[in-house]
């Protein structure tokens, strides 16, 4: 048996493979329910209390460097070498998180995936782009998955809407630095956005209810320019990376962000490009329609382990 984990900046979800092939047994915890990852890790594993899981598939919400890995987005900190010696002996990976939902890429079905623009992926690069908590990236060439950074680029005024210019202005004075598009593109950055917006300053919406609220003005002002600033976002990433083959889009905001209303206003800011729109309109554009795409993706990397 292996144990899978899918390591978000709020939500921790795990499940079991036995054969490679399917899971069972998914579980869901609040991450910052936790002191340590071998506390959540022995949570999971007692509450099934199915016999001894030693190896294990990890994606964390964290860059993955060497032996010591901390969280971007919350507060937890742990040693894979002291992971895999206390609790999975027989075999660990531990990748970034949106380096192991890349790997689900390999294991899609036609109807796993919405398309904006174009019908099928195609040959070449392709690109995974989730905004959640926080906003990942992985790059899809060949058979290799390549975790990024990206989303702490720094937001360039000069290339954005004028009412998100203001919000950049915004932030910059309140948080003392310049936004990054994770600042944004993500749970916090709509709530900013609203902020802003509104005015009301102590604002008690969460994202989700922000983007459910499409009959309020602010709200439907918040989604047009998030909707905006995304599609911008896709583009940029899309001609960064030569992503020919393919941008994909998950994470826990978009289904509720895009509706199928949205996509051709989407598609129009995707290609705008005075002198790439030809490439970027052969682009196949598309949202990714699997719930726990990490767990997909780990069942990929677990043929990696013995």
């Amino acid at each position: 048996m292996i144990l899978i984990a899918d390591l978000g900046a709020t939500n921790a979800r795990f499940c079991i493979t036995e054969d490679k092939r399917t899971y069972k047994h998914q579980l869901k915890y609040s991450i910052n329910e936790f002191d340590s990852l071998d506390e959540l890790c022995f949570e999971y594993l007692n509450e099934l209390d199915i016999g001894p899981v030693e190896r294990a598939i990890i994606g964390v919400a964290a860059p993955v460097q060497g032996d010591q890995v901390s969280f971007v987005n919350t507060d937890l900190k742990f040693s894979i070498k002291a992971l895999k010696k206390n609790i999975f002996p027989k075999g660990l990976l531990v990748v970034n998180d949106l380096e192991l939902q890349g790997h689900a890429l390999f294991n899609l079905k036609a109807k796993d995936l919405i398309y904006i623009a174009g019908t099928a992926l195609k040959d070449g690069t392709k690109i995974l782009v989730a905004p959640g908590t926080g906003l990942g990236l992985s790059g899809i060439i060949g058979k290799s998955v390549i975790a990024t950074e990206a989303g702490h680029i720094n937001i360039a005024n000069s290339a954005t809407k004028s009412q998100i210019k203001d919000i950049v202005d915004e932030f910059a004075i309140k948080k003392g630095r310049q936004p990054n598009y994770e600042d944004f593109l993500s749970g916090k950055g709509i709530k900013f956005f609203h902020e802003c917006l509104s005015g009301i300053s102590d604002n008690f919406l969460s994202s989700e209810e922000i983007l459910s609220r499409r009959d309020d003005q602010y709200c439907y002002e918040t989604i047009k320019l998030i909707s905006f600033l995304l599609s911008s976002y896709l583009r940029y990433m899309a001609l960064v990376w030569g992503a020919a083959g393919g941008v994909l889009i998950s994470g826990s905001i978009v289904s509720s962000l895009l509706k199928e209303e949205d996509f051709g206003e989407f598609r129009r800011e995707f290609v705008n490009s005075e002198t790439m729109q030809g490439f970027l309109s052969e682009v196949p554009l598309a949202v990714v329609n699997v719930k726990e795409i990490g767990f997909l993706g780990g069942i990929e990397l677990s043929k990696k382990l013995n």
